[in-house]
């Protein structure tokens, strides 16, 4: 008999929430089948059988978090039975052979305490839905809630926007109430909610870095007007041939990517007290999603030229605002640029993704003088920093590579268009 235990899917995971089961008790299982969904590092993974066989029992039920390498299932033969014994949860001690399935079972409420002349006989809701409800503070036992799956059962997403509604009537109803019963001087809480999904994931990773690793910051600036007039010269005609609009993310991806190859050093990690150098140069691009960030990876990017970091960038970021990214796709990153300049910040400084060891902020551009030939004249600019692990980077390793990405920002023509 094989245990299936929640694998650890991330650097800093610790535990993950099972989405949906894809086999029932009894199920006859394939190597390489699905068995079920986990959500953890901000993606939802499927997780595959690595044994066939028949699915004897699940112990972890959906919508629950389940802490890694805890046993959530088992596969064995078909008649094969487990022995009588309590198997321990996160939550509670589970009877591995009991035969209830309350993740399958339709919830029984009777209303006798309600006054009035009808009861509600039952309520159908999913294990997830009958989660979130609890996590928002609604008593699907009592409140008005639609359910729109089968036989009217009530979704995640039914709880979901009831909570949208019943928020916004709530605002309507309290305002003048709050502006009589507010006491001079109080402040008014607008909401409270536990951290939970990607903003926990997020606070647990910078809260990691910011205790674990000391950071040391260099700034620098840039003339970018070269990089500015190289755009403007290829954007068209990039955009009719390949399809995609050609952005100054694209050319940093490339520029950070050629100077990594000549300062490998920064393409590292420490881990525990082992120092790794990485060979393969895979830049993480951090993107701004609904619920908070995201970093999908771009894999041997000093291999990709221009064009093909492009369209790579337009794949990435499309799926990761659609909820779509594979943890494939959001792990193994060596290095992580963060660009803010669309939102016309001019500096920040920026905290290292872990275990990384280096992160690129880089800021908006902007115009102003320049001396070209003893001449003032406009220009283009561009500021730069690089948050460093100062365990393994020292200052002069920093500025080394912050002056190589300086000088191909500069002088951007002679590298983006082909590959390294």
């Amino acid at each position: 008999m094989q245990k299936v235990i929640m694998p650890r899917l991330g650097f800093t995971m610790t535990a993950g929430v099972i989405e949906k089961w894809h086999k029932k008790e009894g199920d006859k299982v394939e190597k390489g089948d699905v068995l079920f969904e986990v959500m953890s590092d901000k993606v939802s993974v499927e997780v595959q059988a690595v044994i066939s066989g028949y699915l004897i029992k699940r112990i972890g039920r959906e919508g629950s978090e389940i802490p890694v390498e805890e046993v959530i299932a088992y596969i064995g033969n078909k008649d094969e039975k487990l022995p009588v014994e309590g198997i321990k949860t996160r939550d509670k001690e589970v009877n591995i052979v009991e035969e209830s399935k309350e993740e399958e079972k339709l919830v029984k409420v009777e209303k006798g305490s309600i006054s009035g002349p009808e009861k509600r006989k039952k309520i159908k809701i999913s294990p997830l839905a009958r989660k979130t409800a609890k996590e928002l503070g609604i008593d699907y036992e009592l409140e008005p809630i639609k359910g729109t799956g089968p036989g009217g059962r009530i979704s995640k997403d039914d709880i979901l926007a009831y909570a949208k509604v019943k928020e916004k009537g709530v605002k309507k109803e309290s305002v003048e109430k709050e502006k009589e019963t507010q006491v001079e001087g109080e402040t008014r809480m607008r909401s409270s909610t536990a951290l939970r999904g990607m903003r926990k994931v997020i606070a647990e990773r910078m809260s990691y870095s910011k205790k674990n690793i000391p950071h040391i910051v260099l700034n620098a600036k840039a003339d970018v007007t070269a990089l500015v007039e190289l755009r403007k010269k290829i954007k068209d005609k990039v955009l009719s041939s390949y399809g995609v609009k050609i952005t100054y993310t694209d050319f940093l991806l490339k520029i950070c990517a050629a100077a990594l190859s000549e300062n490998l050093e920064l393409n590292s990690s420490l881990q525990g007290e082992e120092y790794i150098i990485y060979e393969d140069i895979n830049i993480g691009l951090a993107v701004s999603v609904e619920d908070g960030l995201m970093v999908p990876t771009f894999y041997n990017c000093d291999r990709l030229d221009i064009m093909e970091i492009a369209k790579k960038r337009v794949e990435l970021v499309d799926k990761a605002r659609e909820s779509k990214l594979s943890l494939e796709e959001i792990t193994n990153g060596t290095f992580t640029l963060t660009n803010l300049g669309m939102f016309n910040i001019r500096s920040f400084s920026a905290i290292i993704n872990p275990p990384q060891a280096t992160i690129l902020a880089v800021g908006e551009i902007y115009s102003g003088p320049a001396v070209v030939g003893g001449e003032i004249r406009p220009g283009s600019f561009m500021e730069l920093s690089l948050s460093c692990d100062h365990r393994i980077v020292d200052g002069a390793l920093g500025a080394r590579f912050l002056q190589e990405i300086v000088k191909l920002l500069e002088n951007p023509a002679m590298m983006v268009m082909k590959k390294s």
